[in-house]
């Protein structure tokens, strides 16, 4: 999908958008693969993805797992408002939850919550020990709010659109 408009905090132009769209829907094609589909020869192509991953437009590849696949079958969005607003309130669960592989995102948020967390847990007794003996077990939150996901209407990975 791709960017529309220009950017204008790195100054992308119409091929730096397509090339970006492209390793987004595949980041494993080669050089060669996304000249061909921006229309390019593979030398400027190159240089330009080399300047996208040192301006900090490319941030890294990775490579999307299968949940389901490593017994992940629950996803939740947590919300957690904390008891204490002062920064070592923050600091004491950031600290408490960084290291845990269940979640998979942390968000700091403006409104009635302070983070909206994303967990992958194995089933309903996991998200129940989850939330009882993990989150709710750490002295800075006060309150949390868990709601499962169904589905997923519009995935991740697709590029913001640029005015």
């Amino acid at each position: 999908m791709p960017l529309q408009g220009k950017s204008s905090a790195v100054g992308l132009d119409a091929i730096d958008q397509r090339i970006v769209a492209a390793l987004v829907e595949d980041g494993r094609m080669s050089t060669l693969d996304v000249a061909a589909k921006v229309g390019l020869s593979p030398t400027p192509c190159s240089r330009r993805i080399r300047r996208l991953e040192e301006t900090g437009v490319i941030e890294g590849y990775t490579a999307r797992v299968n949940p389901a696949a490593l017994g992940l079958h629950i996803c939740v969005m947590i919300s957690v408002r904390l008891a204490r607003h002062d920064p070592s309130g923050h600091s004491q669960f950031l600290a408490a939850i960084r290291e845990r592989p269940e979640i998979t995102e942390c968000l700091l948020v403006t409104g009635n919550i302070d983070y909206l967390l994303r967990a992958w847990v194995g089933g309903i007794e996991a998200l129940r020990d989850f939330i009882t003996e993990v989150l709710q077990a750490i002295p800075a939150v006060a309150e949390t709010s868990t709601m499962v996901i169904l589905d997923v209407a519009k995935p991740s990975g697709f590029l913001p659109a640029h005015p």
